[in-house]
């Protein structure tokens, strides 16, 4: 079983008229996980439809809503930039799945000049066929992450 599949161990969960996610969401998104993982941020923007939302939360200058695949982009790359290096590593602690959304729950360290940042939170993904169509993120401390993105 891969880890985008695998069930919270221990834990209990009861669906109310909630269809199970479908294959096709986890594989797009484990294809996905695993270009950002090994780097190939080119395969893995491939899955972001044209017409794709992206939601960025708090008061950075990158705060808002980006339309389209291009702005989606940009975001990530200029986050990306803020790390010494472009060194970014991303740690997957988690995976909730829904019929059309997938979350992932995520650690991200930033190293830079001054030090390593970590940053924990969970983006949310929409997934339509084989396009990623939305991307919401949400920050566990957003002080800290507009800090981060302060730049």
């Amino acid at each position: 079983m891969t880890p985008m599949a695998a069930a919270v161990r221990g834990a209990s969960i009861q669906r109310m008229n909630t269809p199970s996610p479908s294959q096709s969401s986890l594989d797009v998104m484990h294809r996905y996980v695993a270009a950002m993982r090994s780097g190939d941020r080119r395969t893995a923007y491939a899955f972001f439809a044209e017409d794709m939302v992206f939601h960025i939360p708090g008061r950075s200058r990158f705060a808002g809503t980006r339309r389209g695949r291009e702005g989606a982009i940009d975001y990530i790359e200029s986050a990306v930039a803020l790390a010494h290096h472009g060194e970014v590593e991303v740690e997957l602690v988690d995976v909730l799945a829904g019929s059309d959304r997938i979350a992932l729950i995520v650690r991200e360290r930033f190293r830079r000049a001054e030090g390593v940042v970590e940053i924990h939170r969970a983006n949310v993904y929409r997934i339509r066929g084989a396009e990623i169509v939305e991307i919401r993120i949400f920050e566990a401390n957003q002080y800290e992450a507009d800090e981060l993105l302060a730049g």
